[in-house]
């Protein structure tokens, strides 16, 4: 087996294997797109066309394309949540949870919904109103609702991979090693391995609640699920219908609450404190460093524009360094796919080719005979 180049190891023979890639799929997509030409080009015809004549719809078009960017933008954080950034994380950790965590502190400290607008990539605060309406863990769920939904639908679709893969799988009559895995080991007496049998098992008897059930609760062995329902054909409407159900409308129902409630008011003083009875030398670090971020959610004016706090710039390293851990994951991988493809290729030509000269050997024995008879 032929070891895959990484961008660590060769870097100039993986890029150059990226890009063949790269034009293969390209290749596929325009072959694909080409047959529904005349839908593609009335659709653009309608998005574009709007843009290049002035009048009263303009202001429309603006705010339309605002609230695509925006749904979008949530969209992909979610599907990027189900990959993991490459590495596992959760980018609920990352985006949405601090997005719910600054909406809810800036609340509490305007006593009222911070004035806000919709920009291309997310929700941007601006001040705090000038009247205070008062504020109640409810009007502040209200607020992040519509992006919170849009997260957890990407994160649905970022569980298809594995279905349609076990899916393909399954028509071409093609055992997979994951599921193969599960049934060898069914047993060991591991939690694990319990818990994998228990999802299989189910899957096959009520497919639509056992994946709901899976998608609602921070599950790490979800991708079994979506591949056991492609290997066992289950149909995509339920599967998909069942994730999205667990993964928008349940799990996040449950994580968006919370969030508020545990960076509301009095859990921050309770913790606060916690902090100074047991943990006193970090105390003072961390009441500065709130009451500095108080400051600039009531008057964002009164630091300079493009400063930012030393944790602020540390975080945006931090992701920073997460998705470029990502992208060189994605690199390796599809590289490593299409090496893996090409060996499969070679050996299997090599198969036809010796079998076809068995075959001629075979044929030209039997003239010989005929000949010689």
């Amino acid at each position: 087996m032929v070891e895959a180049p990484t961008l660590f190891s060769n870097p100039i023979k993986t890029l150059y294997l990226f890009t063949i890639v790269l034009f293969n799929y390209a290749k596929d997509a325009i072959k694909y797109l080409s047959k529904f030409w005349h839908i593609i080009g009335f659709l653009t015809l309608i998005v574009i066309a709007p843009r290049f004549v002035e009048g009263e719809h303009s202001e429309l078009v603006r705010q339309g394309d605002e609230i695509a960017y925006f749904m979008l933008y949530w969209l992909v954080l979610g599907i990027m949540s189900s990959v993991g950034l490459g590495t596992g994380l959760h980018t609920f950790v990352l985006y949405l949870g601090p997005h719910i965590a600054k909406t809810t502190i800036q609340a509490y400290e305007c006593n009222a919904l911070p004035l806000f607008v919709p920009s291309k990539y997310a929700t941007q605060y601006v001040e705090c109103p000038k009247e205070a309406t008062g504020i109640t863990i409810f009007d502040i769920i209200k607020q992040v609702y519509f992006e919170t939904v849009l997260f957890g639908i990407g994160t649905a679709i970022g569980e298809l991979p594995p279905y349609f893969v076990a899916r393909a799988a399954a028509l071409a009559n093609k055992k997979l090693e994951e599921l193969e895995e599960v049934l060898e080991k069914k047993d060991e007496n591991s939690f694990m391995q319990r818990m994998k049998l228990l999802i299989y098992n189910k899957l096959q008897k009520n497919a639509f609640l056992t994946v709901m059930l899976c998608a609602s609760i921070p599950n790490p062995l979800f991708d079994l699920a979506g591949i056991t329902c492609g290997h066992f054909l289950i149909s995509f409407w339920t599967f998909f219908g069942a994730t999205v159900l667990g993964k928008a409308f349940i799990k996040m129902h449950i994580q968006l609450p919370m969030t508020v409630f545990v960076f509301s008011q009095e859990p921050v003083k309770a913790l606060l404190n916690l902090i100074q009875k047991y943990i006193p030398f970090i105390y003072q670090f961390l009441s500065d460093l709130l009451d500095k971020q108080r400051k600039q959610l009531r008057d964002p004016s009164l630091f300079k524009e493009g400063t930012k706090p030393l944790l602020a710039q540390l975080w945006d390293y931090f992701i920073i360094l997460m998705i470029g851990f990502f992208m060189i994951s994605i690199v390796n991988s599809l590289v490593a796919q299409y090496v893996t493809e090409q060996e499969q290729e070679k050996k299997k030509n090599k198969q036809h080719h010796h079998h076809s000269n068995k075959h001629h050997s075979g044929d030209h024995k039997t003239s010989k005979k005929a000949k010689s008879s």
